[in-house]
């Protein structure tokens, strides 16, 4: 059986040409930078052309190219590799989800939910995510729960339920959720059988008090040795320490969402050296007079600093 993803999974920013402000073509010679200062930093595997990835905005010989880039500079710095295919096309996402499986670099697969025309049901989802199941063959699929964006009200016991029923194979689940209820819905699920991922940066000290043993997540992009720094003070039992450092990390999202989550992201990806580029519309970047803004809410912020300050504590 597929070993459990422990520890960080970041979701990568496909990288893309910087046209006239937003993103163009996708700069897959970027990936190997991007894999190399994901493995510096800690993180021990990327989860592709999910919401980070800009996934919705890739159309699927993009997702194809982008997959056999990450399936080979992934695993050569030490990177497990889980490739998102869901999305609107239940039959897109079959062939890119066949596609992927069968790249050698590839471990597990991803898939959300089609949502433009709304399930209707948790039975609806299930069955949708069970034709990408079919086409993954043995590979490991994990579904990826997010209702900020799939605005998909049904509850993570209601989900687990249906997926037993229609989706017997299923791994596991990314769950981007703050509510802990859910987590721990999906953990106790079918005898404890999926491996629950944390897919809430601000939450993942919550998440690993539930059980939780892994993370998928943007801000592990820039901020892998911070996030590490939690999962250590956890275990090591130093809770005041793991509650500071998760602060840093809640005023760190804030302050790149205040600028606008996306486009602040990627600036912060490139002050380390690793050129992602813009994002592509609608997602918005940040001209010259946002980006010297957010580097001042950066600098004053120090999340760097807090991370150095937490290895000495």
């Amino acid at each position: 059986m597929q070993q459990p993803f422990h520890g960080l999974v970041a979701a990568p920013h496909t990288p893309f040409v910087d046209e006239h402000g937003h993103g163009g073509a996708i700069d897959l010679g970027v990936v190997p930078a991007q894999a190399a200062r994901l493995a510096r930093d800690g993180v021990q595997a990327v989860f592709v052309a999910g919401a980070t990835g800009e996934g919705a905005s890739l159309g699927v010989d993009e997702k194809r190219d982008l997959f056999e880039a990450w399936s080979e500079a992934g695993p050569a710095a030490g990177l497990r590799v889980i490739a998102q295919v869901g999305g609107e096309s239940l039959r897109d996402a079959a062939g890119l989800a066949q596609f992927a499986a069968g790249l050698p670099g590839v471990e597990a697969l991803g898939a959300i939910s089609p949502c433009f025309y709304r399930p209707a049901s948790a039975e609806l989802v299930a069955r949708s995510i069970g034709e990408v199941a079919d086409a993954a063959g043995e590979s490991p699929l994990y579904y990826y729960d997010i209702p900020a964006l799939t605005g998909l009200p049904f509850s993570g016991r209601e989900l687990a339920r249906a997926f037993g029923e229609h989706v017997p194979g299923l791994r596991g689940i990314k769950c981007s959720r703050y509510e802990g209820w859910h987590v721990q819905d999906y953990l106790s699920a079918h005898g404890g059988r999926y491996d629950v991922l944390c897919g809430t940066d601000e939450a993942l000290l919550s998440a690993l008090s539930l059980g939780v043993k892994g993370a998928v997540g943007s801000t592990y992009n820039f901020a892998g040795p911070l996030f590490n720094r939690i999962i250590a003070a956890h275990g090591a039992g130093e809770f005041e320490r793991a509650r500071a450092l998760q602060q840093v990390s809640v005023d760190l999202v804030q302050a790149l969402a205040s600028f606008g989550y996306m486009g602040a992201a990627r600036h912060t990806v490139a002050r380390l050296g690793v050129p992602v580029g813009p994002p592509r519309l609608p997602n918005a970047g940040l001209d010259a007079a946002a980006a010297s803004r957010l580097d001042a809410a950066l600098n004053s912020l120090d999340f760097d600093g807090s991370i150095r300050a937490g290895a000495q504590a």
